[in-house]
């Protein structure tokens, strides 16, 4: 969407199609794209001079299909990125966790030093009003870098940040060996003139520092072998750079480690110390990362976050409790797809552990194999859950959830 967005901007005409409405959809309507809701041969035509299409789409899509019988060109959105990044000095964010939070704080931070940069992001920002891009003037490219199918690989980055590097997409990579070979290429995409920045406790990530040509610079807590320390929220250059506090206004010791990468890349494009900071105490988060929602059910707050992968789960929730440490915390999750699920669910079930209540309405189906939909169900979730927290139920869809919601929560 991002990507359809710029090319808007640019002057392409643009339409498109998606399996169900969303506010994303909405705000490509809203600049003249046409949009269709499901997937038919009808939406590809002659006058399409190129389909763009997510790693997700099978090859046996019908509008796929039909681009090729009508021999458009066809590319992968990964593809179609990597193009428009050989065009700027790129600085793609990539990991499995945090990604888009870092993005979006080396946004805030150009932003704020006036570099006016181009961004590509997996989330919508306030300061973009609420949109998950920007057309910017200068050569600048800030872009998040997914890893699902190797997509990233299809970038050409001057910087390449790693967050950190742990087990995901099973479903593609298989195994972890898979998937680790995978950042070990995409930093090899880096030239030797630019910058691998990496978090140094992170033992892949300094595996994969190891291997590549580009300078290495590293975030660690203590010692002489990181080019940068992170303590008591204050980051410490070992070299002549000074000092940069990390405030922002975001849940979690983990988004604290985020606004650190986030000063190094401000630090490698020149920005001063004291814009840096202004830039992360600013910072309020982006769209479904520990978002506080606006409405509320009574005193009850709202807190958004797209958390799928069990890590992500257990530090979000324990940001959650560190910030609410006496409040009830119920959590409504929705498991994001069932292959992860198989993968992952003894993990899953010891996530939950600083919350009172866990409702799971059921489990969002996306790029699932029958196999995989066969192998688990939602009360099989719940089951594994209830091993470590017994306050658990099967939500049985949104509808029977929000009902749940409105009828129990005084006596929650």
């Amino acid at each position: 969407s991002a990507l359809a967005h710029i090319l808007q901007e640019k002057g392409k005409v643009i339409s498109g199609s998606d399996s169900a409405d969303s506010e994303i959809l909405d705000s490509l309507k809203r600049v003249g794209a046409k949009i269709y809701i499901g997937h038919s041969a009808k939406n590809i035509t002659k006058e399409h001079g190129l389909v763009v299409y997510s790693p997700a789409i099978p090859e046996n899509n019908v509008e796929l299909k039909e681009a090729g019988r009508l021999k458009i060109n066809c590319l992968t959105y990964p593809q179609a990125l990597g193009l428009l990044s050989k065009e700027y000095y790129t600085i793609a964010i990539s990991g499995t966790h945090g990604k888009s939070t870092t993005t979006a704080m080396i946004a805030r931070i150009a932003e704020k030093a006036g570099i006016d940069p181009t961004i590509v992001i997996g989330t919508k920002m306030r300061e973009f009003k609420n949109r998950n891009f920007k057309v910017g003037k200068s050569k600048y490219l800030i872009v998040e870098a997914c890893e699902y199918k190797e997509s990233f690989l299809n970038l050409h980055p001057n910087i390449l940040v790693i967050t950190n590097i742990e087990s995901d997409h099973l479903d593609y990579f298989i195994n972890f060996t898979n998937y680790k070979k995978a950042f070990e290429k995409m930093a090899l995409r880096v030239p030797k003139n630019g910058y691998l920045v990496i978090n140094g406790k992170d033992v892949y990530c300094q595996d994969v520092g190891n291997k590549c040509k580009a300078k290495v610079v590293s975030l660690g807590n203590t010692g002489d072998k990181f080019d940068y320390l992170l303590q008591n929220r204050i980051l410490v250059s070992q070299d002549s750079k000074g000092k940069v506090r990390i405030n922002p206004k975001v849940y979690g010791r983990f988004n604290i480690e985020n606004g650190a990468l986030a000063a190094i890349v401000g630090h490698l494009l020149g920005i001063e110390n004291k814009k840096i900071e202004q830039a992360l105490k600013d910072f309020t988060g982006t769209w479904r990362r520990l978002e506080l929602k606006r409405k509320k059910l009574g005193k009850v707050k709202f807190i958004d976050d797209y958390a799928h992968h069990p890590t992500e789960i257990q530090t979000t929730l324990a940001a959650i409790r560190e910030t609410f440490p006496k409040a009830k915390i119920l959590c409504i999750y929705q498991p994001h797809q069932y292959n992860r699920t198989i993968h992952f669910l003894k993990e899953f079930g010891n996530s939950f552990n600083d919350v009172d209540q866990v409702i799971v309405p059921n489990i969002y189906q996306v790029r699932d194999s029958e196999e995989d939909v066969s192998h688990m169900s939602t009360d099989k979730f719940v089951h594994e859950i209830r091993l470590h927290n017994k306050n658990v139920f099967n939500g049985d869809g949104f509808k029977n959830t929000v009902k749940y919601m409105k009828e129990h929560h005084k006596d929650f």
